[in-house]
């Protein structure tokens, strides 16, 4: 029998670890190989290289960025984590709540994330602070995968003739 709580306590510290000290490699303890990642204004998709990479992004944008768990709720395999998160954007403070739904598995690993919070005012500072736009865009996190694909760290050449 999974003992639940003890369960939800270990992955509640993780995460508040993770976001006491951010880095891609912060959560690693609590990502499954496969983790599915949903998150606003970041790539969806599984696996832990996909979380490095985006988490990369986040951090070039936003250097100092803390999150802090303000409250939480689980049922077996399910929680929420109600979290407040903390930046300078050029030289400005911003800050942002988010809900995180986490579906963990017996052992406490993570197997999907989905992260709910209203990007439009991030988009909107984003756009008011020029200041931030070289960093917005060095970050890969500005608009459209186009931009991602210039910013890559790999060149992909073609022969003529091949798609």
């Amino acid at each position: 029998m999974t003992d639940w709580p003890q369960v939800h306590r270990t992955v509640i510290e993780a995460f508040t670890t993770g976001w006491d000290a951010p880095g891609p490699h912060a959560w690693d303890a609590l990502l499954a190989d496969d983790v599915e990642l949903v998150q606003p204004m970041l790539s969806d998709g599984h696996g832990r290289e996909l979380w490095w990479d985006e988490a990369s992004r986040l951090l070039a944008l936003l250097p100092d960025l803390r999150g802090e768990v303000l409250d939480w709720s689980a049922a077996e395999g399910t929680i929420f984590i109600h979290v407040g998160f903390t930046a300078t954007l050029a030289g400005k403070p911003f800050c942002w709540r988010a809900v995180d739904h986490l579906q963990v598995d017996e052992s406490g690993a993570l197997l999907r994330r989905e992260s709910f919070f209203d990007s439009v005012p991030l988009a909107l500072a984003l756009l008011r602070r020029p200041r931030a736009w070289p960093t917005w865009w060095r970050s890969g996190i500005a608009p459209a995968a186009g931009r991602r694909r210039l910013n890559s760290s790999h060149v992909t050449t073609t022969t003529k003739g091949s798609p």
